[in-house]
């Protein structure tokens, strides 16, 4: 099982079942199900700036609310809900993050799931924190959320840039035995976090940074921007590694870029190419020059042979009638993460639900005591999970992106996957956690 297929296809399929209204929301066509006592979810993700990746990843969470659905949805207090998902998108900027959440607070929602974006989380969050509405990103891994006075009211699936820019720097410092790095990073929020991470983490190791060089982001279009001058410096001075930050949509050209770099080209030695998670290796498969492919090594929190990931996988596959991309099995678990929650509180009220969510992850911090040991829930084991917790068991679900653990932060606590290309295809190298 490979985690990554060519999904070039998604935008013509989708629009078969969907359509945007002024790029701002994404709507069911006529086919819309309809509700038994619609329980209102808000899902936020930065359409604008990602959209095929991010419509995607609303995919994931409309596949867990089916199931749900599916399975006589969720019964709390007595009464039996449908889950309701209302799209929204936030666009890339803050400013329509806050925008979108106040629109959903105004339909009656207090539970978001998103957004995808670092660049939007912060203050987004912390209209949320203001507003006593729940968020759970599924892909924004600044490691600011972490540190927010957030009244329990911020959550992730994915981890954050702390964990991946850990084990980003010691696994080459450690396994791979380099002692010189350069980086070459977004210049945003995601970017520089991350770079800042690698960079004292590698240096607290032993290790030398010789650049850590900014790219363009905002109000620049990369495939037309001179970044010569940037490569130069980070390959005026021979290095092991470059680790490079970089959304998927950026790193096709960058590759490109750095290939036809005559500073590059005249390294007798060329440096791994290290990339951060959200990267699909796919993309660089069909795109980029092949011989670049035996320098590159990335990270990722999902592992393509976990069963919960096969099951997660087929089941996608199956629905839509292509495959997922990065973070739509973050996206899946978090809506997993907040039912199974509400089950346990017998509330859907986002301040209820924030109790427990620690508990039905299989987290040690709050753990019940009076169940202590917890039952594992897989992937789509619905019917499963809240027959045992209307029996009064502890549930552990496991999703298809890997274990979840809520820590102290409500960051989950992953076992991260590094991986490489080998004979044109992806492989996986090792497995770490934090």
């Amino acid at each position: 099982m490979r985690k990554y297929k060519n999904y070039k296809v998604l935008l013509i399929i989708i629009l078969c079942f969907f359509f945007f209204t002024n790029c701002d929301q994404f709507k069911e066509d006529y086919n819309k199900p309809e509700y038994n006592n619609p329980l209102r979810i808000g899902i936020v993700g930065d359409v604008s700036a990602s959209r095929e990746q991010v419509e995607n990843i609303f995919l994931g969470v409309k596949l867990a609310a089916e199931e749900i659905n599916a399975c006589e949805g969720v019964l709390v207090n007595d009464e039996i809900f449908d889950i309701e998902l209302v799209y929204k998108n936030s666009a890339g900027s803050p400013d329509e993050g806050i925008s979108v959440t106040n629109q959903l607070i105004k339909q009656g929602v207090d539970i978001i799931v998103g957004p995808s974006f670092s660049s939007v989380a912060i203050e987004m969050a912390e209209y949320c924190i203001d507003s006593d509405v729940l968020m759970m990103t599924y892909s924004a891994t600044t490691p600011e959320l972490s540190f927010l006075d957030d009244k329990n009211l911020i959550w992730r699936t994915c981890p954050s840039d702390y964990t991946f820019g850990t084990i980003s720097a010691q696994y080459c410092f450690n396994s791979l035995h380099m002692r010189k790095a350069a980086i070459l990073y977004r210049d945003d929020r995601f970017g520089q976090g991350l770079s800042e991470v690698i960079k004292n983490r590698f240096l607290e190791l032993g290790g030398e940074v010789l650049s850590n060089v900014p790219f363009p982001v905002d109000d620049v279009n990369l495939s037309t921007c001179n970044i010569t001058n940037e490569l130069n410096t980070v390959f005026g001075e021979e290095v092991d590694v470059v680790y490079i930050i970089a959304f998927n949509s950026d790193l096709l050209h960058l590759a490109n870029e750095i290939y036809n770099n005559t500073l590059y080209q005249s390294l007798e030695k060329k440096p791994v190419l290290f990339l951060n998670d959200g990267i699909i290796p796919i993309d660089i498969i069909n795109n980029v020059n092949s011989e670049l492919f035996e320098t590159i090594v990335g990270i990722t929190s999902t592992n393509s042979n976990n069963p919960n990931y096969i099951k997660f996988y087929t089941n996608f596959t199956e629905r839509f009638g292509f495959s997922p991309t990065t973070y739509s099995e973050h996206a899946y678990d978090a809506l997993y993460c907040l039912v199974y929650a509400m089950l346990n509180a017998d509330s859907p009220i986002s301040t209820d639900v924030v109790e427990h969510l620690w508990e039905v992850s299989g987290s040690d911090f709050q753990c019940r005591t009076d169940h202590p040991e917890q039952i594992i829930i897989n992937v789509d084991e619905y019917s499963i999970a809240k027959e045992l917790i209307k029996r009064g068991n502890s549930i552990n679900y496991e999703g298809a992106s890997g274990p979840i653990n809520f820590d102290y932060n409500g960051d989950p606590s992953p076992i991260v996957t590094i991986w490489g290309i080998e004979n044109n295809e992806y492989i996986e190298i090792g497995y770490y956690d934090r």
